[in-house]
């Protein structure tokens, strides 16, 4: 395999701990093995390199930095670091299925009308143990982050000017794609995503409900789709708060994985292949 074909696994991450140990080793045991791994670490407490594979001939680039300044302005780094064939973005606690990369790769090898694939994607509740597959339908905009491989043309980036606040899906549809439904999702479960137990993982309430963010939102979703994000985010903003002050802040996390327990529910886990199990901390 030549250079036009190296897949560049990018991956930025603040205080993995255990998890970046398994992250690292789906990664690693993919079946498409003309890969390199990219790390920026952002100024985690720790020495992340003790969840490195002890394997030296394993290709891992570690950058490292002592400050914080949030993740897509150093995935942006991370591209330019990239120089040949296909991108790969990874989270720094989720899971690929082995052959991911692969199956990608010879998609979009056949397939040159799409500059992105991605896959359907488990998402699993931590807290409750509890899954259910999400599917942004074959054609779209933009695809689940950590399940994303697409064609390194060397001048994609992530736009930070304004807000973070759905940055991925913001320019994966307006940069990478050119406002076209150009990434083409697997039907089949490659990726599952991790919803940790805590709280720090609801990453919308990181984020201010500005007009900015606002915009973004409609701009990404059908009319009824943005509203209903909208008014959820409202409800956080009111209720939160109140749940605090009255020391019922306990009541957070529960509300939070309401709706992803409902979904989880509704799937019947003999009907999802459980290739993933084993890496489950």
């Amino acid at each position: 395999m030549s250079d036009k074909n190296l897949v560049s696994i990018l991956i930025v991450t603040y205080n993995p701990g255990e998890y970046l140990r398994n992250t690292l080793k789906s990664c690693i045991e993919q079946t498409y093995d003309n890969t390199e791994i990219l790390i920026f670490d952002n100024a985690s407490h720790q020495d992340i390199s003790i969840y490195f594979p002890k394997d030296p001939k394993q290709k891992i680039k570690l950058i490292k930095n002592s400050e914080n300044i949030g993740p897509y302005n150093w995935l942006n780094i991370l591209l330019g670091e990239a120089k040949w064939g296909y991108i790969a973005i990874q989270d720094h606690d989720d899971i690929w299925h082995p052959g991911k990369i692969e199956k990608q790769v010879q998609f979009l090898e056949v397939h040159k009308e799409y500059v992105g694939c991605g896959t359907k994607t488990i998402m699993y509740y931590e807290a409750d143990r509890k899954y259910f597959e999400y599917f942004l339908g074959k054609e779209n905009y933009y695809t689940i982050h950590p399940s994303l491989l697409f064609r390194n043309n060397g001048t994609f980036r992530y736009d930070t000017k304004e807000t973070e606040y759905m940055c991925d899906a913001y320019s994966l549809k307006n940069n990478l794609c050119n406002g076209e439904k150009k990434i083409y999702n697997l039907d089949e479960s490659l990726t599952l995503h991790l919803l940790k137990r805590t709280s720090g993982n609801y990453s919308y309430r990181w984020h201010k409900l500005t007009w900015t963010n606002i915009k973004r939102v409609y701009q990404l979703h059908s009319f009824i789709y943005a509203s209903l994000t909208i008014a959820w985010e409202l409800l956080r903003k009111v209720l939160y708060p109140v749940l605090n002050f009255l020391k019922l802040g306990i009541w957070i996390n529960p509300i939070e994985r309401f709706p992803f327990r409902i979904m989880g529910n509704k799937i019947n886990i003999k009907s999802v292949q459980e290739w993933w199990i084993s890496f489950m901390i």
